[in-house]
């Protein structure tokens, strides 16, 4: 990419004689989104967004966007599979969140919910999603347990009830972590059965 941007290269875009509240010009928008996408893999939305942020003309502002979106696409610079994939596969890697939050995350950014299931099955099949919701709820149950905040006694005396808290609690858990509401039911109710809720861990 760098070899596209020519000789002037990032710096410097605005130039000595310019003032702080003088349009962007198209060029300078052009160098711009090199730049970003220079440093990291962006969507068609988030380089649009940022576009728009950067202070074109306000008259000539879309068709200049719209024209800088459709060269970094011909050029293949810009390209949301691309971008979906590499964003589903980082995130599956780094964080511990599940699918939902990675279909919610991909939509902020302009993919569309189908073409974000396909990329994160790629990733996060169903199975390793269980599983890693498993490993997730037996972590917080553990953490529970040591902080001694239910007690065995209190769990003999008040169990049904416990046991119905414990599981509401790591459900919610579970959910904000973005695992859909299914693959949490059943988790819970496999948990139930094998007496976690009990504290016997």
């Amino acid at each position: 990419m760098s070899a596209a941007m020519g000789p002037s290269g990032f710096g410097g875009m605005r130039g000595k004689g310019k003032t702080p509240t003088e349009p962007v010009t198209p060029e300078e928008a052009w160098t711009k989104a090199l730049l970003w996408l220079s440093r990291r893999s962006l969507s068609r939305r988030e380089v649009e967004t940022r576009l728009r942020r950067l202070g074109l003309a306000e008259e000539s502002a879309e068709e200049v966007i719209e024209d800088i979106i459709e060269r970094l696409l011909e050029r293949g610079y810009l390209d949301d599979s691309r971008f979906a994939r590499s964003f589903a596969r980082y995130r599956v890697e780094t964080s511990s969140t599940g699918s939902q939050r990675l279909i919610r995350d991909l939509a902020v950014r302009g993919i569309e919910e189908e073409a974000a299931k396909t990329v994160i099955d790629e990733f996060l099949p169903e199975a390793e999603e269980e599983a890693r919701a498993r490993r997730l709820a037996e972590k917080k149950l553990a953490e529970w347990a040591r902080s001694r905040r239910f007690s065995h006694a209190d769990a003999g005396a008040v169990e049904p009830g416990l046991r119905r808290e414990l599981a509401a609690r790591l459900g919610r858990h579970l959910q904000q972590k973005g695992f859909p509401l299914s693959l949490i039911y059943r988790l819970l109710d496999s948990l139930e059965a094998e007496g976690r809720f009990t504290f016997d861990v």
